[in-house]
C-alpha cells in the first residue's frame, strides 16, 4: 500500500531541544540581565537544561506541574537576584519564548518542502500541551506545512497509545498502513506508530541505542530513500 502522509514527531525530530534550550537560556539571560546580580549563561544553561532533561523531566526534579514552572522555580533558588521576577512571570517567560527560541533540525524545512512537492500529506504528533506545540513549530515557521497538528493536550491521548496516531490518519482521511512516521523515542515514537499499524523511522541519537529497532535514520534526507523502498513494496 503506497505511502500517502509522512507524519513528523517535533523535539529532536524537526527541532533540536538541546540546541533549543540553549538559545532560550541565553536569551533569558540578556532578557533578565538588569533584574540579576551577575549574569551567569552558562549557569543558566545547566539549570534548565537540568530541568528540561531533553523534554522528559524527572520525577524528583519536577517541583511544579510543568517544566516551566520547574524551570522557574530552580533559576529563582540558585541564581543571585537584585529584583526577582515572580514564578509567575519567570513561568510565563518559558511558555512565550520558548517555542520562539526553537532550532530547527539540519535540513528539516528542506525535507518538507520535498514531501509537499512529491505530493504527501504532513502532519505533526507530539506529546505536550498544544499551545506549547504550536509556539515551537511557528518558531520554526514551519506551520503552513502540516496538513495536522495532533498535540496530546489536543486529543487527550498520549503517545505510544496508538489512539493519538490514528487518531491523525483518520483526520488526513488515509489508513494508518499509508503513513510513515518519524521520532526518536523507540517507545513513545517508533512502538506506538507501528502498534497503530504504520511504518516507522526511528531518529537516532538522542535515546539509548535499540538494536530490535530495523528501521534507523540519522538525518532527515534519509526518509527518501525509505519511501521508495516502502513505495515499491
Amino acid at each position: 500500500m503506497p505511502i500517502q502522509a509522512v507524519l513528523f514527531d517535533l523535539d529532536n525530530t524537526l527541532t533540536h531541544r538541546d540546541l533549543t534550550t540553549q538559545a532560550y537560556s541565553r536569551y533569558l539571560a540578556e532578557y533578565y540581565a538588569p533584574a540579576l546580580k551577575q549574569v551567569e549563561s552558562d549557569k543558566i544553561i545547566e539549570i534548565v537544561r537540568r530541568i528540561d532533561n531533553g523534554g522528559y523531566p524527572k520525577k524528583e526534579l519536577l517541583t511544579h506541574g510543568s517544566i516551566g514552572a520547574s524551570a522557574a522555580y530552580a533559576l529563582l533558588q540558585e541564581l543571585s537576584w537584585l529584583n526577582p521576577p515572580s514564578i509567575d512571570e519567570l513561568a510565563q517567560f518559558w511558555f512565550s519564548q520558548f517555542g520562539r527560541c526553537a532550532v530547527e533540525m539540519p535540513a528539516a524545512e528542506q525535507v518538507l518542502t520535498q514531501l509537499k512537492d512529491e505530493g504527501y500529506q504532513l502532519a505533526v504528533v507530539s506529546n505536550g500541551g498544544h499551545d506549547t506545540r504550536l509556539n515551537t513549530i511557528r518558531g520554526l515557521g514551519i506551520e503552513n506545512y502540516f496538513d495536522e497538528i495532533i498535540s496530546s493536550g489536543l486529543v487527550g491521548f498520549n503517545k505510544p497509545q496508538p489512539e493519538i496516531f490514528q487518531i491523525t490518519a483518520e483526520r488526513l482521511g488515509v489508513q494508518p498502513a499509508q503513513c510513515l512516521y518519524i521520532g526518536d523515542h523507540p517507545i513513545n515514537d517508533v512502538q506506538g506508530a507501528t502498534e497503530a499499524g504504520m511504518h516507522a523511522l526511528w531518529m537516532q541519537g538522542f535515546h539509548a541505542d535499540a538494536e530490535h529497532i530495523r528501521y534507523k535514520i540519522q538525518q532527515l534526507p534519509e526518509i527518501f530513500a525509505h519511501l521508495q523502498l516502502l513505495n515499491r513494496a
